[in-house]
């Protein structure tokens, strides 16, 4: 019976796979996974890291070899939903569902093109993997995968990583550089008049709340549209600071300032020096200028959370941008933020490093004639937020990342185009073909 798109999405949406400090996506998704796979002659297995989980599938050999490669695990559900996030809801050619985009329509392709794999006879070694850890980096996913490929001599000459948006090929990708920003309270006290100021995040024409999407110019975060409004008081004061703080690369949708508006007045009250430094620091933060190579979306300096443990508050900051050096983006922030906040310690990780690939490749002008055999608009992009690639670049494999229509990444009411899953299956499958050729349109 043939595989129906619909239902496996349906069970792959109702996995419950987020991952965050409590919980880690459960071994149950990739088992599903492989299940399946094996049903198409494919060899499966299960490979674990520190208690996550990478489902591998490989089948054939011969002129060369070719991964596809997806995630199971999804950013936290955050607010504003019409539906239950665990549920799939269809409208029309729409599938509403946490990870339906992002990542789990995907997987349903690589799902239907084993299935027309396992009717042809390609003379090449085809894997298809999907990690559980994506969305918190990858290095226990992508990371111990690429190893694993290496030391088993099946490191691929061809990726391509079904995380994308819009069926547009992705060739370019920014570098994550985790930045952390850590401040020891320091109360003292003030009179005057309390009042709760509440920012929202706003974002022109998607509800993502991915902070790697994020058009600064034309779209608002809360931290930052809360520093413009201290910068606007520029005598008030923060008690405290709380918000929709859910993951590093998740925008907030909302703060909440606990601000006290001098007044001789007024009663006595505690405010915290160190914390309404930070926050007013942060416009200046957010346009600190460091070297980089060019890039389509520019640089994203993102304050994604703010903790507070014990007499220390941390800021997480989501830094987007094609560098790989670490040190020179932490002497510009330590310079950005100089005279403005007393710093206990500012880390700056360098991140796997960022992608730029040959649009002009053998597997991105196969991929083209396949977009272009079935119909398909497409364009050569640089892509939004980070992937799995970032791990196989520096590797040096021809690679590109790829998915379906949909929208609303990592935020409310995330949603994929059903028909657009069913494409890319041939389109992979095509693609696969035009590369076996001794002498291909390409």
């Amino acid at each position: 019976m043939p595989l129906d798109p619909v239902e496996l999405l349906e069970t792959l949406v109702a996995f419950d796979t987020r991952n965050n400090d409590d919980m880690k996506a459960p071994r149950t998704c990739p088992e599903f996974i492989n299940r399946i796979l094996s049903e198409f002659g494919f060899h499966t297995e299960i490979i674990e890291s520190e208690g996550y989980t990478t489902s591998l599938a490989r089948r054939g050999h011969g002129q060369f070899k070719i991964l596809f490669l997806a995630h199971f695990d999804v950013v936290p559900f955050g607010d504003g939903w019409d539906s239950d996030p665990l549920k799939l809801k269809l409208d029309g050619d729409r599938a509403y569902g946490r990870g339906t985009c992002d990542d789990k329509g995907n997987i349903v392709s690589l799902l239907l093109l084993a299935e027309k794999i396992a009717e042809s006879d390609f003379p090449c070694t085809i894997m298809i993997a999907v990690t559980g850890d994506e969305e918190i980096g990858g290095r226990q996913g992508a990371g111990v995968l690429k190893d694993y490929l290496i030391k088993q001599g099946l490191f691929p000459d061809y990726v391509v990583i079904a995380d994308g948006n819009g069926q547009d090929i992705i060739h370019r990708r920014r570098n994550i550089l985790p930045t952390f920003i850590k401040v020891k309270e320091r109360m003292e006290k003030i009179k005057g008049q309390r009042e709760t100021v509440k920012v929202e995040t706003q974002t022109y024409g998607t509800n993502t709340r991915h902070s790697a999407y994020l058009r600064f110019g034309v779209d608002r975060h809360a931290m930052i549209a809360a520093s413009k409004y201290l910068d606007l008081n520029p005598k008030s004061v923060v008690e405290t600071v709380r918000g929709a703080f859910l993951k590093g690369n998740v925008v907030p949708d909302w703060i909440e300032l606990d601000v006290i508006h001098p007044d001789k007045s007024g009663i006595e009250l505690s405010y915290d020096v160190a914390l309404t430094d930070m926050m007013r620091s942060l416009l200046a933060l957010s346009h600190t200028a460091f070297p980089t190579k060019p890039s389509d979306k520019g640089t994203n300096i993102c304050p994604n959370i703010l903790s507070k443990e014990n007499d220390l508050w941390t800021l997480y900051v989501d830094v987007r941008s094609m560098t790989n050096d670490g040190e020179t983006v932490k002497a510009a922030f330590e310079a950005s933020l100089r005279n403005r906040v007393e710093i206990f310690s500012l880390q700056v990780y360098s991140g796997v490093g960022y992608v730029d690939c040959d649009p002009n490749s053998r597997l991105i002008r196969a991929a083209r004639w396949a977009l272009e055999k079935e119909g398909i608009s497409y364009r050569i992009v640089e892509g939004f937020g980070g992937s799995d690639a970032r791990y196989f670049a520096g590797e040096g494999a021809d690679l590109f990342d790829f998915g379906p229509r949909g929208d609303n990444v990592h935020g409310a009411n995330e949603w994929v185009s059903i028909e657009s899953i069913k494409e890319n299956a041939k389109v992979f499958h095509t693609m696969i073909e035009v590369l076996t050729r001794g002498k291909s349109p390409v």
